[in-house]
């Protein structure tokens, strides 16, 4: 193996998100909670950090004398769809052909909530304001808060939302705990995928944590 000495961090990163979620005492389903915040936009971090640790340890057992088939292709060409600065949602996919065949069903889980997640990350870093209404007018939806609504994890007070930020009503503790859950979820999946190897067991091993569900389900 290559001689390369490396500080992981997808589980420093991870446990920010966690912490945050595990310090909301708010009710599970009340808005404007701050710390919710926190946890989408570190899940999403640590799923980066995730994938781009599991390419620099691919890189690292390509450098044995008879390395695998597999790990020299998802070394080298993840590597590559890295330097073209490919979107998250393409290098997962292009990870799991390259280790199943095949790319993620859209459709399915965990990859639909990895992509909300992502969205709902995205959403947050490019914020806009939201039009301000007049009373009784009806307030447009952001399509992520559309999106989110049948997962019944958004704020449930019975007051109106007309007049509060999208961000009010998404910062709630189930929200925080979803996005650690799919994070939680889409590494696993990605893990179970690796082929028998030092390579596997070490990233077994480095994931600990973050493959761990901390959270109830909520639907």
């Amino acid at each position: 193996m290559s001689s390369t000495s490396r500080v992981l961090n997808t589980e420093v990163v991870f446990d920010v998100a966690l912490e945050a979620a595990k310090n909301i005492t708010a009710p599970l389903r009340t808005g404007g909670q701050r710390p919710a915040l926190i946890s989408i936009v570190f899940a999403a971090m640590s799923l980066e950090a995730f994938l781009n640790e599991l390419i620099e340890l691919a890189q690292d057992y390509d450098d044995y004398v008879d390395p695998l088939p597999a790990i020299s292709s998802f070394a080298l060409l993840m590597s590559d769809l890295e330097k073209v600065q490919g979107s998250v949602e393409t290098r997962f996919n292009m990870a799991h052909w390259l280790l199943t065949g095949r790319p993620f069903a859209k459709g399915e889980q965990p990859f639909q909530n990895f992509k909300l997640l992502f969205q709902l990350r995205n959403d947050l870093m490019h914020f806009k304001p939201d039009p301000l209404m007049e009373e009784g007018e009806p307030k447009p939806t952001l399509g992520i808060i559309s999106k989110l609504h049948g997962l019944g994890i958004l704020n449930d007070s019975p007051a109106p939302d007309s007049n509060r930020s999208w961000v009010h009503v998404l910062g709630t503790r189930a929200v925080a705990e979803w996005a650690c859950n799919t994070t939680s979820r889409m590494t696993t999946d990605i893990v179970s995928k690796l082929p028998e190897s030092g390579w596997k067991h070490t990233v077994e091993e480095v994931t600990k944590v973050i493959r761990t569900i901390h959270f109830p389900a909520r639907q």
